[in-house]
């Protein structure tokens, strides 16, 4: 059986839905306000660029998914780690269509909020052993996914808004 944490509050649990209902539409606002020039142009080389901070939001859903799937089947999980610069080819975000991106995050999301919410108490207190963190399982996968999104569009809002570039 997988170790168990203190069951997170029912508030707790109702925040981190209210901000992953909210992370698509803050990022969608976001990207389409930086001048379609600059979407793609990265601050500094493998530096990303706005389309890929976006673009990488929808990317990471079938991860999120195998990782709950894994949580709530097996008795002790363990999960990888993931960092997209090393798992992935440099320029594979830049080759993704933004619009399709866009839309596809929005239904992705919208599956993964009502997968989540008939999770019980007990599945959102399951936790797992993680390569690269000490605490890890349900509950806080779903509250780091909702400060990446913020991460996210924090990372685009700064290429909106730069004046110097290298």
């Amino acid at each position: 059986m997988s170790a168990r944490i203190a069951k997170p509050s029912s508030d707790a649990i109702a925040s981190v839905i209210e901000q992953l209902t909210r992370g698509p539409e803050i990022v969608r606002r976001l990207i389409y306000e930086v001048p379609l020039e600059r979407r793609k142009r990265r601050p500094a080389p493998g530096v990303w660029s706005a389309h890929e901070h976006a673009v990488h939001l929808p990317a990471v859903h079938p991860l999120i998914h195998r990782r709950l799937d894994l949580m709530l089947a097996e008795p002790a999980p363990y999960i990888k780690g993931y960092e997209p610069s090393h798992d992935e080819p440099d320029d594979a975000l830049l080759k993704l269509d933004l619009d399709s991106e866009m839309d596809r995050f929005d239904r992705d999301r919208v599956a993964l909020i009502d997968r989540i919410r008939k999770l019980t108490p007990d599945e959102w207190a399951i936790t797992a052993a993680h390569e690269e963190y000490e605490n890890y399982g349900v509950y806080t996968m779903f509250r780091h996914i909702a400060l990446h999104d913020i991460h996210h569009a924090y990372k685009i809002e700064d290429r909106l808004l730069r004046k110097q570039w290298d």
